[in-house]
């Protein structure tokens, strides 16, 4: 495999697992079970993972809620019960069939479990308000924390019986156990609270619990938060005493990740650096004796993880998304094709934007996924001519897809380059990881042959010169006009020209749109040294970003300066910037410049032009991406792929 990736792929030990790579996929929740069996899909999901060949050294399955009041979600994985164990035992045996190792994690939301999903009030160390479901828990008395206790032991020996090669104990991210060993929710004052050597006192006995039922030899791995990044609550100076007592209870590896789901720094959107939090496993490493230790958290890249087991930060390297991204991306390392790998963008619109809807895990730049059986790509019985119109990322993604399975594609795009949106997309600070979509996209185009024509506006008259057999619109959209007097003043420009660098921008701005492009062009403004005011006619900002990351587009837009007006509409639009209409009265937003960012609508003017010639009734014709109807990048990815395999 090269010297490139020696410490990538060097086996380690875990307690008598051996782990053919240091690379270790965690837990994620899917949302593909039912009922809390096993799905198909779900089957599906981690065999393509498993055979990428290499796959990851060990993959961990979660969560697995240990009992109904521990559910996090109806989709959620369950092994409460006996009844759930044939379902386990094929995702384990998929898993070996490709002589991958399996872990099971064990899992018990506490105070994060609604009371709608669980049919009543939720449970944790002490009754102290969440400020994720908004609910109250009741405080569990110590019969039921023995009840707790021995339900994890009873879901461990599920596991063993499955055939997974360990569990893992979720100790993190403000679920039950961490509840009990932070000073912010365990409140008790018997012998679960009280310091922290009281309040590991349910940790050590879930440990004993699961150790007693599934016997010394079946591994334990704990899942740890670094840092909770919650005032009041642990930080790597408290953490390392419970790695330690981990260790001391035979816990076989500890995998550190951060944060609550209430915490306020960012821990997993794109604009958190890569392998910021790797410092947390590092202490955490410093702090146990013979243990390996697993670090995490926006490692998106082998080079990375190569590099940081090279400095000996840490024994293992856990990557998660990446493996949703690219499941070959072990496999194109070892091959020396890192360049081919499909990068986790840290979008979250797949991922867990959809964990948070309840809906299946899916993928912005892989569309396979939670699909996998259903979209595999077959090469195609008759090749055919296919001309692509429009180089943004449904037209890009259409068009490698098709010439992937055997046809003859062209690629026309009518300025000097390739990527739409998502070059422009890439440019605000914290956002750049979406040039690592348009860079895979461009790649994929060279490698499958896809013959592409820069500067090149296509007209009816081109159509009929290329003689294409199927025609893939991708023309995407265009900035909306809105209708406000004043529209057409001196010092007006639109957000795309300020995000390509075409407009020039004044010292003092006032931003016309609060959606993503509003905020984020705002916030590029902002690190240039501009005093920017965001006005939007909504009730809120951001309206259009998803949940996982809207919280911190805005507060990054916030310690930039930006000052963000909502339920505010533009009047009029002078010489001296903006009078619009807040709180039922004419308010004056003095500018330089103002920036239009109202959103976008569908560029047609080719449809309707080849209808005039007759040539849409002639060819077929599929349409893909904005000119569709404007949206997310996750959906022209998924609209393009899905014609590319079509045709």
């Amino acid at each position: 495999m090269g010297k490139q990736f020696e410490n990538v792929f060097s086996p380690v030990d875990v307690a008598g697992i051996e782990m053919k790579n240091r690379i270790l996929m965690p837990a994620m929740h899917q949302n593909m079970a039912r009922d809390g069996f096993v799905s198909e899909g779900l089957v599906d999901f981690y065999e393509e993972r498993a055979k990428a060949g290499p796959g990851p050294g060990m993959i961990i399955i979660g969560g697995c809620y240990t009992e109904k009041r521990g559910m996090g979600a109806p989709s959620m994985l369950s092994i409460a019960d006996d009844k759930y164990i044939p379902g386990l035992k094929d995702l384990a045996d998929a898993m070996h069939r490709h002589d991958t190792p399996v872990a099971a994690q064990l899992y018990h939301a506490g105070r994060y479990a609604y009371k709608v999903i669980i049919g009543e009030q939720s449970v944790s160390a002490s009754s102290v308000p969440s400020r994720l479901t908004r609910e109250t828990p009741r405080e569990l008395t110590e019969d039921e924390i023995l009840e707790i206790e021995g339900n994890f032991g009873r879901a461990a020996a599920r596991a063993r019986e499955a055939g997974f090669d360990a569990v893992e104990l979720i100790c993190c991210s403000g679920y039950l156990v961490n509840q009990f060993l932070s000073p912010l929710t365990n409140k008790r004052i018997d012998r679960y609270g009280g310091d922290i050597q009281g309040r590991m006192t349910f940790l050590r006995e879930a440990i004993a619990a699961i150790k007693d039922a599934t016997g010394g030899d079946f591994p334990l791995i704990c899942r740890l938060s670094g840092s909770d990044f919650v005032e009041g609550s642990h930080t790597l100076d408290e953490t390392v005493i419970v790695a330690a007592e981990m260790e001391r209870c035979g816990v076989d590896m500890i995998s550190v990740t951060g944060g609550w789901h209430e915490t306020r720094i960012p821990q997993i959107p794109m604009n958190v650096p890569r392998g910021a939090f790797i410092y947390l496993a590092e202490g955490i490493r410093a702090a146990v004796e013979r243990i390996p230790v697993a670090g995490c958290n926006r490692v998106n890249d082998v080079v990375l993880a190569e590099q940081l087991l090279a400095e000996g930060r840490v024994d293992i390297v856990a990557m998660g998304r990446a493996f949703i991204a690219d499941p070959g991306i072990l496999r194109k390392a070892s091959e020396g094709r890192t360049e081919n790998t499909r990068t986790c963008i840290a979008c979250n619109q797949g991922c867990f934007d959809h964990v948070f809807m309840l809906k299946p895990v899916s993928c912005t730049v892989n569309p396979r996924v939670n699909r996998e059986r259903a979209t595999e790509l077959v090469p195609v019985e008759e090749k055919r001519k296919v001309l692509v119109v429009g180089g943004g990322p449904a037209g890009m993604e259409a068009a490698w897809v098709a010439a992937f399975r055997g046809h003859e594609v062209t690629l026309c795009e009518e300025t000097d380059r390739l990527g739409g949106q998502g070059n422009l997309a890439s440019v605000p600070p914290g956002r750049e990881e979406w040039g690592e979509m348009v860079r895979y996209l461009k790649g994929q185009l060279d490698r499958h042959g896809v013959r592409v024509m820069l500067d090149t506006a296509v007209t009816p008259a081109l159509v009929k010169e290329l003689g294409p057999d199927c025609l893939v619109l991708a023309t995407g959209a265009e900035q909306i006009t809105p209708r406000i007097e004043g529209i057409d003043s001196e010092g007006v420009v639109y957000a795309w020209d300020v995000l390509d660098g075409s407009a020039e921008v004044g010292d003092t701005v006032v931003v016309v749109g609060g959606g993503a492009v509003g905020v984020e062009t705002a916030t590029l403004l902002a690190e240039q040294g501009k005093d920017v005011t965001v006005l939007e006619m909504l009730d809120r900002c951001g309206a259009d970003i998803g949940y996982s990351t809207r919280w911190t587009i805005l507060q990054d837009a916030d310690k930039l300066g930006v000052r963000t007006v909502a339920s505010c509409r533009v009047a009029v639009i002078d010489t001296d910037g903006i009078v619009a209409d807040y709180e039922g009265e004419q308010t004056r937003y003095q500018a330089d410049t103002v920036v239009i960012a109202v959103g976008s609508h569908p560029r047609r003017e080719l449809d309707e032009a080849l209808a005039e010639e007759g040539l849409t009734d002639s060819l077929e014709v599929h349409r893909v991406g904005d000119c569709v109807k404007p949206r997310k990048a996750f959906d022209a990815i998924h609209e393009g792929f899905d014609v590319g395999r079509r045709i």
